[in-house]
């Protein structure tokens, strides 16, 4: 098995993580792989990401603030703060609250869409629709591409489809 390595800003701790057996098939364009054990999200990158880093916030639901979940953000090494790069968040759901955030009974953000990038048994990893609505941030397109990528080695239906 391929060893990972990632960085983690909130910690400054380095761990390792190893692909799973039954994860999808890496695109052939995208030479890295981040997985997250803990949600067995497996998530490719291109080279040009290599030392990219992983931070883990929350999202929250509204209006009952009762639902809340992780958001993988993965950060290319080039972000900034003086001159950010899109960074790709990964938000995390259990299969019920995908079900009831698709029902409408809570939103974790206001306006825009979370739409379902794949699943897997125990959770749905969706993308904020409006994650890079500034076309100014240097790899908005480049992050599109990237998930774009990764949702077309994730031949799963979507739970569901639009």
């Amino acid at each position: 098995m391929r060893k990972l390595l990632q960085t983690s800003i909130f910690t400054g701790l380095l761990a390792t993580g190893c692909h799973s057996l039954d994860a999808p098939e890496h695109p052939p364009r995208l030479a890295l792989r981040y997985h997250e054990a803990r949600y067995d999200l497996t998530f490719d990158l291109p080279a040009s990401w290599q030392g990219y880093s992983v931070t883990t916030q929350e999202w929250v639901g509204y209006p009952s603030k009762i639902d809340h979940g992780p958001i993988m953000v993965l950060r290319h090494p080039q972000w900034r703060a003086a001159k950010p790069y899109q960074d790709i968040p990964i938000m995390v759901f259990t299969r019920s609250q995908w079900e009831a955030e698709e029902q409408g009974k809570f939103f974790p953000y206001a306006g825009g869409v979370i739409s379902e990038m794949w699943h897997n048994r125990r959770y749905v990893f969706g993308i904020y629709s409006r994650y890079n609505a500034d076309d100014d941030v240097q790899g908005c397109h480049e992050a599109d591409d990237i998930i774009h990528q990764n949702r077309a080695a994730h031949p799963e239906p979507q739970l569901f489809p639009e």
